[in-house]
């Protein structure tokens, strides 16, 4: 378990007389008073603080777990839990079994009988797992809704699936894998999230065709996600490595590893599934689904690039407007380049380049610090010109180097040619971070990976030639960039960090309640960029939820600028977003 230290205690001490005994200080709580879920969490959290979970603590407490238990529908050991689990997220940490134990001043074996409890917290939705990459265990965080509801008194309610559509059952079923991909959910847990999904859309036709099939249930999460990726992005083959991350268990991992490829698994077995083929012959870590499967489960789906609304596109009209602060320098770039990617303005400048015989491709690189705005602009750039952003995942298209074809990032741009071709604005193919596929090719290469990586930079680096179409790639380092790559990027904007008067723009902005001295005073005294300051804004706003408008003071915030100050020397953050 991890060992880290005491959670952040709650604002409102108890005092602890004895053992056996414990006295509220007279302006505690007024038992008259009427109650709302944020109130009765904040005393259970008061209370439970080195209560041992005695049998006195319980009885001062019942009024308010009961309170809390009722209204959120769950037990009054997990209205406990809860409670401290949320005091653990306001303050911006994980907690894991050992950190409650120290919160309530228990042993860790007596918090552990109740981990069926936060199991079930777990199942509804109200709290999610974290993998400890340290030492390979859970911690747990409350669901970011979940805060939300609390401050409106209102109890949290799961995310339904019921009424969705062909695609949005597919999107959905993305949505719960990712979070076992990103090892928030354990297989059984996302078994059972998945089986709520098609439960509960027992009226689709591909749910009604699966059903059909006497599988076991992980045997349907697999080919359901082979199926999800041919709907949505029109990939027809998977390799190994992207579907044994279903898998949490190692052995489980190597037995559907070994079975698919000695030809002795269910899906494999029965036809459903079958090696995919490169240059005539089967490749035997690669997986695609048989005419057979296409047939029965997928008959009612007419699978063209129109339909692909996949996890990695993102539609311009679901683009919230953010207001951006920049250099001017940087601001006229920006604004002229939004001009230039208008519908309007963009078609004519094609048209008058393809008369002249150059080409008419815009590729275009925003590089500079993390934090300063360059995928935000990305996104308020395609906001304003109506362009919808086809996001290339680039660590999943990292870890396809080794060992498979290039054919993987050939696919990137034939899907973008696909999805430009039917869509009535061009979209934007964004590579954000692009820092691993623009470096310098390596000479003389002899390793394998390193003749990989070349070869697929060569590819993007032909495709770039003959681009039709909008290209922006999002870097923090362009010291090593490739040279060849940087020919080819017609547009390139420089970020950096905000001069004072743009952070105290960005301060106003974010915080109104800020006096305009302030604003100016955070802003001279720390030299932190967009994405930073976003940081203490998120941060305010969760302690203000739990606790009130009034909590959240200049002191506060000011201390919430040396934690963030204190934390960036070690730890640098990507992006901003």
């Amino acid at each position: 378990m991890t060992i880290g230290k005491k959670m952040r205690k709650p604002l409102r001490r108890l005092k602890i007389q004895e053992q056996t005994e414990m006295e509220l200080q007279p302006d505690f709580i007024d038992d008259g008073q009427e109650l709302t879920m944020l109130s009765a969490i904040n005393s259970i959290v008061t209370l439970a603080e080195d209560s041992k979970l005695s049998t006195l603590f319980f009885e001062q407490a019942d009024r308010f777990i009961t309170y809390l238990s009722e209204r959120q529908g769950i037990s009054k050991m997990q209205a406990v839990l809860l409670s401290i689990f949320i005091e653990s997220s306001a303050s911006g940490n994980k907690a894991d079994f050992s950190d409650i134990a120290r919160y309530l001043d228990c042993n860790n074996v007596q918090v552990l009988q109740y981990k069926g409890e936060v199991d079930s917290l777990v199942r509804m939705g109200i709290i999610r797992m974290i993998k400890n990459n340290m030492n390979g265990d859970y911690d747990y965080a409350v669901a970011s809704t979940l805060l939300e509801s609390l401050s409106n008194n209102q109890p949290f309610q799961r995310k339904s699936y019921k009424g969705a559509t062909e695609i949005q059952f597919f999107q959905h079923f993305y949505d719960i894998t990712h979070l076992r991909y990103e090892e928030e959910l354990s297989t059984e847990l996302m078994l059972e999230e998945i089986k709520r999904l098609m439960d509960e859309n027992p009226e689709l036709s591909y749910v009604k065709s699966l059903c059909c099939i006497e599988m076991s249930e992980i045997s349907r999460a697999v080919i359901t996600h082979m199926c999800r990726h041919l709907v949505l992005t029109g990939t027809t083959s998977i390799p190994m490595n992207h579907l044994v991350f279903l898998f949490d268990a190692q052995h489980q991992k190597y037995d559907f590893d070994r079975m698919m490829s000695e030809g002795k698994h269910f899906l494999i077995r029965e036809g459903w599934v079958e090696n995919a083929f490169s240059e005539g012959f089967k490749d035997k870590d690669e997986y695609q689904l048989t005419a057979k499967a296409c047939e029965f489960l997928l008959k009612d789906y007419n699978i063209k690039p129109t339909e692909n609304k996949g996890c990695d596109v993102m539609q311009s009209n679901e683009i919230a407007i953010k207001q951006l602060f920049f250099a001017n320098d940087v601001q006229r770039q920006l604004e002229s380049l939004t001009e230039l990617l208008s519908e309007e303005k963009y078609l004519g400048i094609c048209n008058r380049l393809k008369e002249r015989g150059l080409r008419q491709g815009f590729a275009c690189l925003f590089y500079g610090e993390p934090g300063t705005g360059k995928t935000e602009s990305v996104l308020q750039i395609a906001r304003r010109t109506n362009r919808d952003i086809m996001q290339v995942n680039i660590s999943e298209v990292k870890s396809m180097w080794v060992g498979e074809s290039e054919k993987n990032i050939k696919a990137i741009f034939d899907r973008y040619r696909a999805v430009a071709k039917h869509s009535k604005h061009i979209p934007i193919l964004l590579f954000n971070e692009a820092d691993a596929i623009i470096g310098k090719r390596k000479e003389g290469a002899e390793r394998s990976v390193d003749k990989m990586e070349n070869s697929i930079q060569n590819i993007i680096l032909q495709e770039m030639e003959s681009l039709e179409g909008i290209m922006i790639a999002t870097t923090n380092l362009v010291q090593n960039m490739d040279s060849a790559f940087e020919r080819r990027f017609l547009y390139k904007v420089k970020f950096e960090k905000p001069e004072l008067a743009q952070r105290t723009k960005i301060w106003q902005s974010m915080m109104p309640r800020l006096s305009a001295n302030t604003a100016e005073k955070l802003a001279s005294s720390f030299d932190f960029s967009g994405g930073q300051i976003e940081n203490i804004t998120r941060k305010c706003d969760i302690e203000s939820i739990l606790y009130g408008e009034d909590y959240i003071t200049d002191e506060k915030i000011m201390q919430y600028c040396h934690e963030e100050k204190i934390v960036k020397k070690g730890c640098a953050r990507i992006g901003f977003v």
